[in-house]
Formats: C-alpha cells, structure tokens, sequence
C-alpha cells in the first residue's frame, strides 16, 4: 500500500470492527463468563494480612456440624463451617471453576452452575469441573462470633 493513499473505507470499518470485537471480548470475563477456570484471583489468605478482623457470623448460627454461607469484609460469600462446639474453619464461597456461589449441602459445598462439589471443612474439591480448592479465610471464635484473622 502506498503511504501517500487515504486509507480504504474496507479496511477502516475492518480494523474497528477488530477493535470493537476485543473489547466486547474483554467485557464478557465477569463472574458469569463461561470460559477457562479462574487461576489468577488472589486467593482471600493473600489478602488476610492486609485487613482488620470483621465478624463473619454468631457462632450460634452455625449448627455444629453444618455450614453457612455468610458475605464477607468484601462483600464476597464466605462458607463458614463449626465441626464442635468453638471450632470452626471458613472457605471462599466462590466456585473457583466459574466464579458462581457454592450453597452448602450437608458436609460439602455444591456449585449450582456446573456441579463441582467440594469439601466444607477444607475446601477440597470432591468433584469437578473445579479443578483448584476453595480458598482459606483465617477466622477464629471470639466474644461467640467466627471473626476473621
């Protein structure tokens, strides 16, 4: 193409059509994206540090040997799980196969998108499509609250 031509009306509307294609692409990677796992979100025990503790729950609303699903300092879901009378262990809540909200089922947390289940009490993955555990929250028992930290 010689440099001195105007630039084609064809490869104009082709080159913003390829520019409006990414970004349409870039704008679909929200918690509903139906593409590859999610890997690069930091996981919540990388992040513990910098927060101050928060209440998550009462413990008494946590029956021993169940699980809720509680919000979060951040806004996100946290799995809290009591396995005795002041022991408890909390988990993201976020499915780390496609970023949907595991409900809690017994002793497992179960994602009701595509079906990966996971342990409650550390996270494990039982079945997939996740193939990565749910992530940690530090949380400990104080004044008969699961306070993070």
């Amino acid at each position: 193409m010689n440099q001195d031509q105007p630039t084609s009306r064809r490869r104009l509307l082709a080159t913003g059509g390829a520019g409006a294609g990414a970004l349409a692409l870039s704008a679909c990677t929200g918690g509903d994206y139906q593409g590859t796992e999610l890997t690069s979100t930091p996981s919540p025990e990388d992040t513990a540090q910098d927060q101050p503790k928060a209440t998550l729950i009462e413990l008494a609303a946590v029956p021993v040997g169940g699980t809720v699903v509680t919000k979060g300092p951040d806004g996100k879901p946290v799995a809290v799980t009591r396995s005795g009378e002041s022991e408890v262990t909390a988990h993201s809540a976020v499915c780390t196969h496609m970023g949907c909200t595991v409900k809690a089922a017994g002793d497992q947390l179960r994602c009701p998108c595509h079906g990966s289940v996971f342990e409650a009490s550390n996270g494990d993955v039982v079945t997939g499509p996740a193939k990565t555990p749910l992530g940690a929250v530090p949380v400990h028992v104080e004044d008969g609250k699961v306070v993070t930290g």
